[in-house]
């Protein structure tokens, strides 16, 4: 298939006769393009399978305050997957239906080495994240998030209320190596990388518990929304995003995705910057 148009024929193959009443979807690169944003065909297309009692929800490493505006804007209100695995939350009742915050002592640990590793640190509770001083690489990663994070002190902040995630980032211009290091003195938490394409040298790390597992936030939903697997289609292009593409009785992977994340996929769509999900979802529309 083509990195910037699908198939009509083949896909229409694929997707008729199915009984799909769950959409997951990943965020960045996935229903969003390399500038943050997202098109107003894919508003439509997500417009439309609504209509057909089809739920849409989130999958996704961002915290949910990180993706209001997209519950909000597109309607993906359905009970879904925040922090990689740490919250299953559903939006519209705002019942938790799983927390699975860091352990305080471990997050205490790793803040003070950030620290001696001047190490860039934001920490992330439910519904907000913090930071202790302003960073460059922390300025863009606001604004790709499209939240301001509050200034305080981490010391009384990790005892205070219950940190989902940390997200630590260097540059590798400058810092080569530092995150692995950390991984390999913390590597009884998980560590899960990602970068901005617009910045090819920073990177980024996001630490969540081990027990944050994808696997019982899939069984989880699915018996929350009464559906079985075959049920399910679900949108991705990492590798967090492996689980849900694998276990979802179709798994789309994006065009912008890296080989082994499509070879786990069973279909590939576009790239995010070619609508790739807007028109898996116009097709499921029309042979729904």
């Amino acid at each position: 298939m083509s990195s910037s148009c699908i198939d009509s024929s083949e896909w229409s193959q694929h997707l008729a006769g199915r009984d799909i009443r769950l959409a997951f979807f990943d965020v960045d690169g996935t229903l969003l393009g390399l500038d943050g944003g997202y098109s107003q065909r894919l508003k439509r297309a997500l417009s439309a399978v609504k209509s057909l009692g089809i739920k849409t929800a989130i999958a996704s490493g961002r915290p949910k305050f990180a993706v209001d505006f997209l519950i909000d804007e597109l309607g993906l209100n359905a009970a879904g997957l925040y922090y990689t695995g740490a919250l299953v939350f559903d939006p519209q009742t705002g019942e938790s239906l799983i927390q699975q915050p860091l352990a305080t002592d471990r997050v205490q640990l790793l803040i003070e080495r950030a620290r001696q590793l001047q190490v860039y640190t934001e920490v992330c509770t439910r519904d907000d994240f913090y930071i202790e001083t302003n960073n460059p690489i922390g300025d863009v990663h606001s604004q790709h998030l499209r939240v301001t994070p509050k200034l305080e002190g981490f010391d009384s902040l990790v005892t205070a209320e219950p940190v989902f995630k940390l997200l630590m980032a260097v540059d590798e211009d400058h810092q080569p190596g530092v995150l692995r290091l950390l991984e390999q003195e913390f590597s009884d938490l998980v560590f899960a990388y990602a970068c901005l394409p617009t910045y090819p040298s920073w990177s980024f790390v996001s630490i969540i518990d081990p027990k944050a597992c994808k696997h019982t936030a899939f069984d989880c939903l699915l018996e929350y929304h009464q559906v079985k697997p075959d049920q399910v289609i679900a949108f991705g292009d990492a590798d967090s995003d492996k689980v849900f593409l694998s276990r979802a009785g179709l798994g789309i992977a994006m065009g912008n995705a890296k080989p082994e994340i499509k070879a786990v996929a069973d279909a590939v769509t576009a790239a995010a910057a070619d609508d790739g999900v807007a028109q898996v979802l116009e097709i499921l529309a029309d042979v729904s």
